[in-house]
């Protein structure tokens, strides 16, 4: 499931409608189609905010970063801001699409869900869910959005209300729950800075002295929580952001490099190499089954 022929990845920023910003949007996926420009569903989409479909009919693949999933009914998925999509074709499905951006939940609710974690919970199947009481929860939010009686700052808090419910009850059926167990605080702020900087800071250093710790500190708080070093956290974000790039764009291998703080191509291609275990033009190689261009 890969799409070439373009040479950026889709920016999806939060544009939401007239006096609904900061709140919980609910949507069907033919709504999506409705609002969306021309063709923005064939192209890769880096989301600028938070995306979770709870299919309810029809059935479709779909990609987020390199991680295939398959749509169908009872099915629910969860991407968040920041990753990158591609759908294979959603006038295939029917469901209910819940978005809102990040920062709307409570910070407790956040730190449950690792909703500002991409490697948070993300995908149900349908056998890993109560469906009862899964329509009970989705069904209080949509009713809560269509309420025209409720007043907008009490419509904004319940329905902030009742997407947490959703979501923490989402958690608790994830098969890999224990996997997501609280993580040290230090590890936590270091990854969102990782997110926002990666491009332009490659050291420990710099994230230790932004966040004003010791990169003695850092290690401890990545040891316990993913079992790594920081900089091989570091070079897992920009590896990804590498390999999203050579997959769903066609800028050439210099430029991808450029675009996440290598300046000189040959030292973007030495460290690829290191990381991944073949060039990035042998990675495309291996991923390119649309386009016999040149790269």
């Amino acid at each position: 499931m890969v799409n070439m022929g373009h040479d950026a990845i889709e920016d999806v920023a939060y544009r939401p409608p007239a006096g609904q910003a900061g709140e919980v949007e609910v949507h069907t996926v033919d709504d999506l189609l409705g609002r969306a420009s021309p063709g923005l569903f064939d192209r890769p989409q880096r989301m600028g905010f938070h995306q979770v479909m709870l299919i309810e009919h029809g059935a479709a693949r779909h990609m987020v970063d390199f991680a295939e999933h398959r749509l169908a009914p009872g099915t629910v998925l969860w991407v968040r801001p920041g990753q990158v999509q591609l759908w294979e074709d959603p006038t295939r499905l029917e469901g209910t699409v819940l978005l809102f951006p990040g920062g709307l939940l409570d910070p407790d609710t956040t730190r449950l869900t690792s909703a500002d974690s991409p490697e948070g919970p993300h995908w149900w199947d349908a056998q890993d869910t109560d469906h009862a009481r899964l329509a009970v929860l989705s069904t209080a939010v949509r009713d809560l959005a269509s309420d025209g009686a409720m007043s907008r700052p009490l419509k904004r808090s319940a329905l902030r209300h009742a997407l947490s419910a959703l979501l923490i009850q989402l958690v608790s059926w994830h098969r890999g729950q224990e996997d997501f167990a609280e993580l040290p605080p230090a590890f936590r702020d270091f990854r969102r800075l990782v997110e926002r900087r990666f491009a332009d800071w490659h050291d420990v250093s710099d994230y230790a002295a932004a966040l004003g710790w010791s990169p003695r500190t850092l290690a401890r708080a990545s040891r316990l929580a993913r079992g790594v070093t920081p900089k091989k956290v570091i070079d897992e974000r920009l590896l990804l952001e590498a390999r999203r790039f050579l997959v769903q764009t066609d800028l050439p291998v210099h430029s991808i490099g450029d675009r996440i703080g290598f300046e000189d191509p040959s030292n973007f291609t030495a460290w690829f190499r290191r990381q991944a275990g073949h060039t990035p033009s042998e990675f495309r190689a291996a991923h390119d089954h649309t386009s016999g261009a040149d790269r």
